[in-house]
């Protein structure tokens, strides 16, 4: 499938071209081999350190592009499956043998730039079904839910379902990562807080679609004034609020925690958290999805 994925980006001309850019990282060349393998070469693109960014605008940047490039990979059916700081790239990087406290000044300089950019790369784990695939009611088999860096996996089959849709799990992956990290941004972007929670609620059907969570992103980007975009910030990561909503809920301003309840996650249903205790035990997590395939539930 990667192979196939890596074929099928290659005749995506937008991907090459620099003002239609979807933020996702093409291969250069495939190189075919006599065997069961062919030779991927990809952009050279480096590293970056999202804890090193210091504005609203780097923040703001780091997000549209990795959007992006979400919202064009389920454009075309392709469920990433593996949303990790570590399979996103920046269009930057420090040649071997350079000073390492040079190329970090430099890099960080390029945070900074109109002409940084970020994208998705590494499919590995990724799926392409057909184009005629619904975003919405899309379903795989719950195990493969379990594929990939497990960071920001949202608890979709922590109750033992028989399925999962992993487009929405995608969208709620990527939230994850975002509320991991910008989660103290919310006081000076509030309108983040309606957006992560669109992203990452527990009621799948509720769930943004990475083109919803990519247009009403751009939204609350053309609303920004330029002092808010230059506003210095530390990021300080935390778990907390991909558990809990309210921890991040809470630091909108009274009158827009009014303004968008609707768009809060509710609270898990009290059958959730049983399956989801039950399915954390050493036997629970065999019986409690048995039991589902059973009764088809």
């Amino acid at each position: 499938m990667e192979d196939q994925i890596y074929r099928y980006l290659a005749r995506c001309p937008a991907l090459y071209d620099a003002s239609t850019f979807p933020c996702v990282l093409p291969p250069t060349a495939i190189v075919a081999s006599p065997y069961k393998f062919a030779f991927v070469a990809m952009p050279r693109w480096g590293r970056y350190r999202i804890r090193d960014f210091s504005s609203i605008r780097e923040i703001v940047t780091f997000m549209r592009c990795t959007l992006t490039g979400l919202s064009f990979l389920h454009d075309h059916r392709i469920a990433h499956r593996d949303i990790h700081e570590s399979n996103i790239m920046i269009n930057w990087y420090c040649g071997n043998g350079q000073d390492e406290d040079d190329c970090a000044e430099r890099r960080r300089a390029h945070y900074r730039s109109p002409s940084a950019l970020y994208a998705l790369l590494d499919f590995d784990f990724s799926l392409q079904l057909p184009l005629e695939t619904s975003l919405r009611d899309c379903r795989r088999p719950a195990s493969q839910a379990f594929d990939g860096k497990d960071d920001y996996h949202p608890a979709d089959v922590h109750q033992g379902e028989r399925h999962y849709n992993p487009f929405a799990f995608d969208v709620a992956c990527l939230g994850n990562l975002f509320l991991y990290h910008f989660a103290n941004a919310i006081p000076v972007v509030p309108l983040l807080a309606v957006l992560l929670s669109k992203m990452t609620t527990h009621v799948i059907d509720d769930r943004f679609t990475a083109a919803e969570a990519l247009a009403f992103f751009r939204g609350i980007e053309a609303a920004l004034p330029p002092g808010v975009l230059d506003s210095a910030i530390t990021l300080k990561p935390e778990y907390g609020p991909l558990d809990d909503p309210g921890l991040y809920w809470s630091r909108l301003p009274p009158s827009d925690q009014i303004k968008w309840q609707s768009h809060r996650p509710p609270p898990s249903s009290w059958t959730a958290r049983v399956l989801r205790r039950l399915n954390a035990t050493r036997i629970g997590w065999k019986i409690v999805p048995f039991v589902r395939r059973s009764l088809r539930i």
